[in-house]
């Protein structure tokens, strides 16, 4: 216990003076044991054989409705994206013809100059759609479709050859894609199959290149996936959160030629010191999430001694500054510490107060335990 205290009070970088230290300990919560109670006991404190009783004790002090906020609102920080760039997801939509795209047209065999009665009422054409996004159509000439869907393609060409000039009757049209345009996509890290995919212009997005390469790997998970663009290097890559291990909750556009890189998930953990049954480092897998009173039970609980009533959360904030603040876990606040979340690299410190102390004393020294239950602050 003298130890990890040690070490956190120069995690929480108290090279300070007895000023500076005293107003750090009212952030954080803390104050000494008053003189004349710690003198009382101080002769029988030095026979007993405890390394942790008199080492530290709190005064608990809950944080202000400021203090708790700000305390909330720490932890580990999410990359936040451009929402500019975000799309919706285009997988499963209408496929719509783009520049390069190969397609086959099903016309009435009438619009073609060559047109013979006995040939059938119908031909085949195949035809590339152009950088301009036209096709080259019998009579019509060059025909704009790109951006148009399979059905707006043949409806737009049915009523284009549905005038006097060229058929009375309203004629079928059928149009199909032969060859799709493809675009190339690296993907590496946390994938089932990483590679160099070919995406087709529905598909050209982050979520297309994560299902073309077999989604996110079940086992790696994923933390982050970032986007390299082509030409960019000294542009700063592209970050979109994974709000769940499987597959990111948004999508974002690509243009070809990117490197996916979906960066494995780092196994989250949190720390419980002091007055618990079991000190120690313990995992917090996605996408569990504990509360105050869930990580002290894996833990193994408090100490049923001591019974101690507060615990101190310290967090790490994004600018590297270490903010604590403390809760009671007994009794009627109960629900309260139940509803602090834990996050990831949170240390959860269960330390003395004046009453756990005396509790802790009264069982070393005389062997007997003084129950922990009732509303008193201590």
């Amino acid at each position: 216990m003298a130890l990890w205290i040690a070490s956190t009070e120069q995690w929480l970088g108290s090279q300070e003076g007895p000023q500076d230290r005293a107003r750090s300990c009212r952030r954080l919560g803390v104050n000494s044991l008053p003189l004349g109670r710690a003198a009382l006991f101080l002769p029988l404190l030095l026979g007993t054989e405890s390394g942790c009783i008199g080492n530290r004790i709190i005064h608990s002090v809950p944080p202000t409705p400021l203090e708790l906020a700000e305390f909330l609102a720490a932890g580990p920080s999410v990359e936040e994206i451009d929402t500019d760039k975000l799309v919706a997801v285009n997988i499963g939509k209408p496929y719509k013809l783009v520049s390069g795209d190969l397609i086959t047209l099903t016309l009435p065999a009438k619009v073609f100059s060559d047109y013979e009665p006995e040939t059938g009422d119908s031909r085949d054409m195949k035809s590339r759609v152009g950088k301009d996004g036209k096709v080259r159509l019998p009579q019509l000439g060059p025909f704009p479709i790109s951006g148009l869907t399979l059905s707006e393609v043949e409806e737009a060409i049915a009523s284009a050859y549905h005038s006097p000039e060229y058929l009375k009757e309203r004629p079928n049209v059928v149009c199909a894609v032969d060859e799709y345009r493809t675009v190339s996509v690296a993907v590496m890290g946390a994938v089932n199959t990483p590679g160099i995919y070919g995406l087709r212009s529905d598909r050209l997005s982050v979520l297309g290149a994560l299902m073309a390469a077999g989604g996110i790997h079940p086992d790696r998970g994923a933390s982050q996936i970032r986007i390299l663009r082509p030409a960019e290097d000294d542009i700063e890559p592209e970050a979109v959160p994974v709000r769940s291990t499987d597959i990111p909750l948004q999508d974002l556009l690509l243009g070809g030629g990117e490197t996916i890189v979906v960066e494995p998930r780092t196994d989250r953990q949190f720390s419980v010191v002091g007055l618990v049954k079991k000190v120690g480092i313990f995992p917090y897998p996605e996408p569990r999430q504990y509360n105050l009173m869930q990580a002290i039970a894996t833990a193994g609980g408090v100490d049923a001694t001591a019974a101690p009533r507060f615990a101190t959360i310290y967090r790490k904030k994004t600018n590297g500054e270490v903010i604590a603040a403390t809760f009671r876990i007994d009794g009627l606040a109960l629900q309260h510490g139940s509803n602090i979340p834990i996050k990831d690299g949170d240390v959860i410190a269960i330390e003395h107060t004046e009453g756990s102390w005396f509790r802790s004393f009264l069982s070393d020294v005389f062997g007997f335990r003084l129950s922990g239950s009732g509303t008193t602050s201590l």
